[in-house]
C-alpha cells in the first residue's frame, strides 16, 4: 500500500471514528425519567390496559368492530387490534381482565395514602388516587416503599391468575401476547425522556396531562452522574424557571431555548478569542517555519532531518507559546457542553410541554413529514427542519470559506507539526472532517429529533455565523496592527502574499536601495 493510499485510510477511520464518536457521546447522558415517570407516561400513552371494552368474545365480526371504536384511547386501540391480528397465541378473556381491574383497585385502596402522607410523595388524595393506579398497572413498590421496575404487578398478578381455578391457563393470554404487550409499551415510551422538573407536577406531553416527579440537583449528582449533575441539570432548571414564570405558553419555551444557546455560546465566543490570539501568533512564526523548511529540505524523507526539523520546530512554537493543537482541545471541550445543553433541553419536562403555533416541541420532524395530515403543525415541523439545515450548512461552510480564504491570500495556515511517522499532523485538516461529521450528525438527529431540538440547532448556528463574522474583523484588525507595527512589513511577509502583497523581504530591500539612491542623485537644486 502507497503513501497516497494510507493518507487515504487515515483519513476514513478519523471520519467514521469521529461518526461513532459523536453519535455514542449524543445518548452519554442518562434519562432522569424514573420507575413512576415511566408508569405515569404509559398512563398517559395507553390508558387502562384492562380496560373491559378490550375482551376476547370481542375480536371477533362485528363485535370487535363496536369495542374498538367504543374505546376512547387511540393508541390502545391501535396497540390491542394489532396484538389480536398476530393470532398465534391467546388472548385475554374478560375474566382475565376483571381479575387484573379488581387488583389494581385494592392496590390503589391499600397504599395510595403513601402519595399523600410523604412515604413517596405528598399529593392530595384525588391525584394520590391517579398516581397510585398509574403505578399499579404499570409498575409495582418494593418492599421498601420505592416504586419498583415496570410490569413487577403485572408478572406476579399474571402468575396468580394462572393459578386461578375461576380463571387458569385457557382465559389467561399466552406468554406470546404478554411479551408483545411489553415490547410495544415499552417502545411507546422509549425516547421520551422529558423528565427533568425540580418540582412535581402535572405536565401537558403530547396533549396529555403527565404528573413527573421532582428531582433535586443532590439527586442529579448522586443517583444520575457526574455531567448530569454539573451541567445537565443546572441548564433544565433555568428552562424550568423561565417557562414557568412566563406562563409556559409556546413562545416561554422558545425563549428559554434562546437563552440557555446564548450562554453556552458565550463560551465559544471565548475559544474563538483565544484561537484568534493563537493564530496571530501562529503568523509572527510562520517565517521562521518557512526558513525551517527549507534548512532542512528532505524532513519528510530523511529521518535525521526530520528529527532535526522536528525538535527545532517544536522549540520555536515553545518560544513564541503556540499550541498547534488548541483548536481540537477547545472542540474536545465544547462537545461534552453541548451533548449536555442538548440532554437538558430534550428532557425538560417543561419544554416538552410547549405548544408552539400549533405545534408540540416534542414532535419529531420525521412525524411532520410523514405523517403530515394527522400531525397538528406538521408545516411548522416542516419548516424547522429546512431552516435548521441551511443554517447549519451555512455556518459550517462559513468558517472553512473564511480559513480557506485567509490561507490562499494571506499564507496564514501554520506548518503542520511532522509527527514521528513522518505524516503531517495537520488541525486544520482533522477539524474540516470533524465539522463534516458534525454537520451529518445534526441533520440526521434533526430528522429524528423534536422540533424544539430543531430550534436550539438553528439558534446556535446562527449565533456561530455571527461569531465567525465578528472573529474574521477581529483577525482582519490584528493583520492591520501587525503592519503598522513592523512597517516595511517585512514580518508580514508569510502572511500578506495576496495578489497585492507578493514581493519578498528581498525584493522589497531591494527596491527601497535603488529609491535611495534614485532620490541621492538628484541635484540639490530639485
Amino acid at each position: 500500500m502507497n503513501k497516497d493510499s494510507n493518507r487515504w485510510l487515515k483519513r476514513l477511520v478519523i471520519l467514521f471514528g469521529g461518526i461513532i464518536t459523536v453519535f455514542g457521546l449524543s445518548s452519554c447522558t442518562k434519562s432522569f425519567c424514573t420507575n413512576q415517570d415511566k408508569a405515569n407516561q404509559l398512563y398517559a400513552y395507553y390508558g387502562d390496559l384492562y380496560d373491559g371494552n378490550i375482551v376476547e368474545e370481542n375480536y371477533t365480526g362485528s363485535n370487535k368492530e363496536a369495542a374498538v371504536s367504543n374505546n376512547v384511547n387511540a393508541n390502545r386501540q391501535t396497540l390491542f387490534t394489532t396484538l389480536s391480528s398476530k393470532g398465534a397465541y391467546t388472548l385475554p378473556d374478560k375474566a382475565f381482565l376483571t381479575f387484573m381491574e379488581t387488583k389494581v383497585d385494592t392496590f390503589v385502596t391499600e397504599n395510595k395514602v403513601k402519595w399523600t402522607d410523604g412515604t413517596i410523595a405528598s399529593l392530595s388524595e384525588n391525584e394520590a388516587s391517579h398516581v397510585a393506579k398509574h403505578v399499579a398497572i404499570y409498575a409495582g413498590l418494593t418492599s421498601d416503599n420505592q416504586v419498583s421496575d415496570l410490569w413487577v404487578n403485572f408478572d406476579s398478578w399474571y402468575q396468580e391468575a394462572i393459578l386461578d381455578p375461576e380463571i387458569g391457563p385457557l382465559k389467561t393470554p399466552s406468554s406470546g401476547y404478554v411479551t408483545n404487550l411489553k415490547n410495544a409499551a415499552n417502545k411507546a415510551i422509549s425516547g421520551n425522556t422529558a423528565c427533568i422538573t425540580p418540582e412535581s407536577k402535572n405536565f401537558t406531553h403530547n396533549g396529555a396531562t403527565v404528573y413527573v416527579e421532582g428531582k433535586t440537583w443532590g439527586q442529579a449528582f448522586s443517583e444520575y452522574g457526574f455531567l448530569e449533575g454539573l451541567l445537565v441539570y443546572p441548564f433544565a432548571w433555568l428552562v424550568h424557571v423561565i417557562t414557568e414564570s412566563l406562563g409556559g405558553n409556546g413562545w416561554a419555551q422558545i425563549l428559554a431555548i434562546f437563552i440557555v444557546t446564548v450562554i453556552t455560546r458565550i463560551f465559544t465566543v471565548w475559544s474563538s478569542l483565544v484561537q484568534g490570539r493563537s493564530q496571530a501568533k501562529q503568523n509572527k512564526i510562520q517565517p521562521q517555519l518557512n526558513a525551517l523548511a527549507q534548512k532542512y529540505p528532505d524532513y519528510q524523507t530523511d529521518s535525521d532531518q526530520r528529527r532535526a526539523y522536528s525538535m527545532e520546530q517544536a522549540a520555536i512554537m515553545k518560544k513564541a507559546k503556540v499550541h498547534p493543537l488548541l483548536p481540537m482541545l477547545f472542540l474536545i471541550i465544547q462537545f461534552p457542553l453541548f451533548i449536555c445543553v442538548w440532554s437538558a433541553l430534550q428532557g425538560s419536562a417543561a419544554i416538552a410541554g410547549g405548544n408552539w403555533l400549533g405545534l408540540s416541541l416534542t414532535t419529531p420532524v420525521s412525524t411532520c413529514v410523514t405523517a403530515y395530515k394527522t400531525t397538528p403543525g406538521a408545516i411548522v415541523g416542516i419548516i424547522i427542519f429546512i431552516v435548521m439545515t441551511l443554517s447549519n450548512v451555512l455556518s459550517s461552510f462559513t468558517s472553512l470559506w473564511f480559513t480557506n480564504w485567509r490561507n490562499k491570500n494571506f499564507g496564514t495556515a501554520p506548518k503542520a507539526p511532522v509527527g514521528a511517522d513522518g505524516e503531517s499532523m495537520d488541525p486544520a485538516r482533522t477539524g474540516k472532517i470533524m465539522t463534516y461529521v458534525m454537520l451529518i450528525f445534526i441533520i440526521i438527529m434533526g430528522w429524528s429529533l423534536p422540533a424544539g431540538m430543531g430550534i436550539y440547532w438553528f439558534l446556535s448556528s446562527l449565533i456561530a455565523i455571527i461569531t465567525t463574522l465578528l472573529m474574521e474583523v477581529v483577525q482582519t484588525h490584528n493583520r492591520h496592527r501587525f503592519a503598522a507595527e513592523t512597517g516595511d512589513g517585512s514580518t508580514l511577509a508569510a502572511i500578506r502574499r495576496s495578489s497585492h502583497h507578493s514581493e519578498t523581504k528581498a525584493e522589497s530591500d531591494k527596491k527601497q536601495k535603488k529609491d535611495k539612491k534614485a532620490k541621492s542623485d538628484k541635484p540639490l537644486w530639485r
